[in-house]
């Protein structure tokens, strides 16, 4: 263990650093262990600088230039009443929008801006952009600004620009926004850009949907599994589950009803924007089905007459589908019904619409039921939502996934199995002992997944052979063990503490950590017993953009910005971020290339620093902007399970990639075009792997040569 002293004389030798360090202690997702780790002692302020990056926003070209339009629009009509156009700007990051206005002609704009750092780059990418003299900025959140002689603001604004929207659309606090501002910063004659939102919504049914909230019963011929009643029927948590419903492939769900619109808040001032409110609407069914899901987005109407439209719509419900912007920062939401209803074709059906300052949530129900919805929002009172996320439930509801697990197990478990499964909220050990395992000893780190786990035990009437230990698995001991010797160690592997899928391989060590301890005298086997880190080249339509620079955004230099990003990403962010790739289209560059292979039953104590390096050649015209990193696990007996690509990938073809596991993305900060592979001298993805065994340290690097 580090001594206070040694630590302090470590950080005085890095003060001739152009940024001091310091060591933290964190959990280690790998090992498992408390790990001192040096870090810029201002690395949680580069982390919320390098976040603020607001990505894609900047280059969602439809949505600057309507607020552009919106703003000119606002602007005459002011000057057309003989008025001067005082602008406020909420939240004005860049400061985008206020030199928008002021190049639309506003005599007045005062932006205001309560994170510091962005509020320091506003004012110099105002200044770089010739406005310092046109724009006021003031370093407060909205509800703090004064108004009057002296204040903050000297009078009342008579035109307000804000973007204080999320996918939920209220979730960032937009109803209390522009309440306050109406009521204390905004004459009463005042336009507002924009102008109004429209919330709608859309009734599916979909099996495949409702897997991300319901736990399913699953039945084979060997094994099977309820969850039990309070788990099967809990409403699970209100948390909108976001998503791009895009990409959702439209035979995974039926269209119950037609696109509804069931809130209108009007940000103009002409009317009271609710804190609250409830909406009941009538809709007819057009088809038999089970009302698994209700899909939410919402529209913004950016000027006073509502002829600038920004949808937010899916493709199918969207105003103008062939010309759709691509957005990450505003994608639609899957809401739950807290009850469940079964539609009849042509039927009348009611939809109770609800939301507070901050949430939304949804019921439906016929005509004649005596439904009485929730006056508040719903909450999990199983604690399996609690502990799981929405992908895990999806996860564990796999059939397809249940079945593979059984077919391995079933040709290695024996009526003398004595097993340990190391893996969070599994239903590994009800699938073990269903195949004849004597004993199974399911360690469950966390209280509440060991508390669900323990009632699909009991409901399951497997508590004679499955015994659920709530500890952390350094703490297990022979005794929980009733002193039996353990045959067998598997995995899925997950763990909640995995960001990234390589972070799993924490079963590895857990696993060997047991085996020293509680079998000295002869290793049990380990599934999986061995794992591959794989990777391949992409040219993602979209993803990129979320890193990607934005240099010049309507005519105006944010470069400065892109810089501010830059280093304190180099800062605070590592080389590859976990991202659900089947929501973000790409095709491959490459072939697919493993780039380490990891045998689980060697000795880690015995190995030593294990570096690879490689290359694949890019054997497709096109651009290439990403690298995707997963892992497969294997099982024995050519069983293999993949946190990435499902099958292999084809030119020109979308790759297809495993929905519940987030994989590891790499976006380049300088995009190769390959015009044409050259086959005498083609152009190729270098990588580079160093993986320390000590530390449980991966470490990547990414080339490309041309």
């Amino acid at each position: 263990m580090f001594s206070i002293r040694l630590i302090n004389r470590y950080i005085l030798q890095r003060r001739s650093h152009l940024a001091m360090s310091t060591f933290v202690s964190q959990v280690n997702p790998v090992t498992g262990q408390m790990d001192w780790v040096v870090q810029d002692e201002n690395y949680d302020y580069h982390q919320e600088v390098a976040r603020s990056a607001y990505a894609d926003m900047l280059h969602d070209y439809e949505r600057n230039q309507m607020y552009d339009a919106a703003l000119q629009d606002a602007v005459k009509i002011m000057h057309k009443k003989g008025k001067q156009a005082r602008v406020l700007d909420i939240g004005t990051g860049t400061g985008l929008l206020s030199m928008m206005a002021v190049r639309c002609g506003a005599d007045k704009v005062t932006a205001c801006e309560a994170f510091e750092p962005m509020a320091n780059c506003a004012a110099q990418i105002i200044t770089r952009n010739g406005m310092a003299d046109k724009i006021e900025i003031v370093r407060k959140r909205s509800t703090s600004i004064q108004v009057g002689p002296g204040m903050d603001m000297s009078e009342r604004a008579n035109i307000l620009v804000t973007e204080v929207f999320d996918t939920e659309l209220i979730g960032e606090g937009a109803i209390g926004t522009f309440s306050h501002a109406h009521k204390c910063l905004l004459e009463e004659d005042c336009i507002v850009v924009p102008s109004a939102a429209n919330m709608y919504v859309q009734l599916v049914h979909s099996p495949h949907v409702k897997k991300w909230n319901t736990y399913q019963p699953f039945h084979s011929n060997h094994v099977s599994i309820d969850p039990p009643p309070e788990i099967a029927s809990c409403p699970g948590a209100v948390a909108l589950h976001d998503l791009q419903l895009d990409q959702l492939s439209e035979d995974k769900f039926q269209r119950i009803t037609k696109p509804l619109k069931v809130f209108r808040f009007d940000y103009s001032g002409k009317s009271k924007i609710e804190f609250s409110g409830k909406n009941i609407v009538e809709a007819n069914s057009e088809i038999n089905g089970s009302c698994d899901a209700v899909f939410m987005w919402w529209d913004l109407e950016m000027d006073t007459q509502g002829k600038i439209l920004l949808s937010c719509a899916p493709r199918w419900a969207h105003p103008t589908p062939r010309n759709m912007q691509w957005r990450d920062h505003w994608m639609q939401a899957i809401f739950y019904p807290s009850t469940q209803h079964q539609a009849t074709r042509g039927e009348a059906m009611l939809i109770h619409c609800n939301h507070d300052e901050y949430s939304l949530w949804f019921d439906v129900g016929s005509l004649s039921s005596t439904l009485t919805p929730s006056v508040s929002p719903p909450i999990c009172e199983c604690g399996a939502h609690i502990a799981n996320s929405r992908s895990r439930i999806s996860m564990i509801n796999d059939n397809a996934r249940n079945q593979q697990f059984i077919d391995i197990l079933s040709n290695v478990v024996t009526k003398e199995s004595v097993i340990i499964t190391l893996s969070d909220s599994t239903v590994l050990p009800l699938i073990a002992a269903q195949l004849g395992a004597s004993r199974v000893f399911a360690i469950e780190s966390n209280h509440i997944a060991c508390k669900v786990i323990s009632r699909f035990v009991d409901h399951n009437q497997l508590s004679d052979k499955v015994t659920v230990i709530g500890k952390k698995s350094e703490d297990v001991t022979a005794a929980d063990l009733s002193n039996l010797v353990p045959t067998m160690i598997i995995a899925e592997p997950f763990f909640y503490s995995s960001a990234l899928p390589w972070h799993n391989l924490h079963f590895w060590y857990a696993a060997v950590d047991l085996a020293s301890r509680l079998c000295p005298d002869k290793s049990p086997a380990l599934y999986p017993c061995s794992a591959s880190i794989k990777a391949i080249g992409v040219n993602f339509d979209h993803l990129w953009k979320i890193r990607a620079p934005v240099d010049k955004c309507e005519g105006l230099d944010l470069s400065i910005f892109d810089k501010l990003i830059e280093d304190a990403s180099d800062i605070s962010d590592s080389l590859l971020e976990p991202q659900p790739l089947w929501e973000y289209p790409g095709k491959p560059m490459t072939n697919v290339v493993e780039m380490l292979a990891l045998n689980i039953n060697h000795n880690l104590s015995e190995l030593s620093t294990i570096s690879q390096n490689g290359h694949t050649e890019l054997n497709t015209p096109g651009v290439v902007n990403g690298v995707a990193v997963w892992v497969e696990y294997n099982f024995g007996d050519t069983q293999t399970m993949t946190s990435g690509l499902l099958c292999s990938p084809q030119v020109d073809k979308p790759l297809k990639w495993e929905q519940n596991i987030q994989q590891g993305v790499h976006i380049l900060k300088h995009p190769v075009t390959i015009a044409c592979p050259s086959s005498t001298s083609p152009s190729s993805l270098h990588y580079n792997i160093n993986f320390k065994p000590k530390t449980g340290e991966i470490e990547f690097k990414f080339d490309i040569h041309s």
